[in-house]
């Protein structure tokens, strides 16, 4: 299995998983309009598409890699959401979109280099003055959590890396490496999160606006 794409997994808990990061609309209506162009990649079964196009936004699309969680979306809601089988093929016009949404999603990328490639991705994709909403995992401060972190393959600047027990390998990020990854975009916003993860821990989160 590809570890920075584990549709197997995410097809296997397709039925059974809630993801729980939640999405400030304060904050979206501070940059967004109901006509934005809103795309949610890593999309899941459409939880944020469903919140955003209820909440009256026209134009809100989803994307993942998971077939299954996909068909769970269509089959609850009936929403505009799209399976693919990789990153790249995200057929989207470049600078064509005004926010994308990336929900829980650099957490089931292991590597530097599957996180950097998706970002650059991403930004290829966003107008200029476009918005990336990251909510994600810093690293966690508890024993527990400090004592199963590893290296990615042994390198020391890919840290944060953890299996669990079903199987799937997911990370969390230092600060110093969220702002490697974002420098291509102007932060205009910043914050800590407290979260319930789908497994219903509770865990160090932040949430970002970044522009382009």
């Amino acid at each position: 299995m590809d570890l920075d794409n584990q549709k197997e997994y995410w097809d296997e808990v397709a039925e059974i998983k809630t993801f729980t990061h939640p999405i400030d609309t304060e904050l979206i209506n501070q940059f967004l309009n109901k006509q934005s162009i809103i795309v949610d990649f890593g999309c899941g079964y459409g939880r944020i598409v469903k919140e955003l196009s209820d909440l009256g936004f026209e134009n809100v699309s989803g994307f993942d890699t998971s077939k299954e969680l996909i068909a769970r979306g269509i089959s609850e809601n009936n929403l505009s959401l799209h399976h693919i089988e990789n990153p790249t093929d995200l057929k989207l016009k470049d600078n064509s979109v005004d926010c994308i949404i990336l929900f829980a999603v650099l957490t089931c990328i292991p590597s530097n280099a599957g996180q950097s490639s998706l970002i650059n991705l991403l930004l290829s994709k966003l107008r200029k003055g476009g918005i990336i909403y990251i909510s994600d995992y810093y690293i966690q401060e508890k024993s527990v959590e400090v004592e199963r972190y590893e290296y990615l393959n042994g390198d020391e600047n890919n840290y944060g890396v953890f299996k669990l027990p079903e199987g799937a390998t997911f990370r969390h990020h230092t600060k110093e490496w969220i702002k490697i990854l974002t420098k291509d975009f102007e932060t205009l916003i910043e914050k800590p999160l407290i979260v319930k993860t789908m497994n219903g821990n509770i865990a160090n989160g932040f949430q970002l606006i970044g522009r382009k």
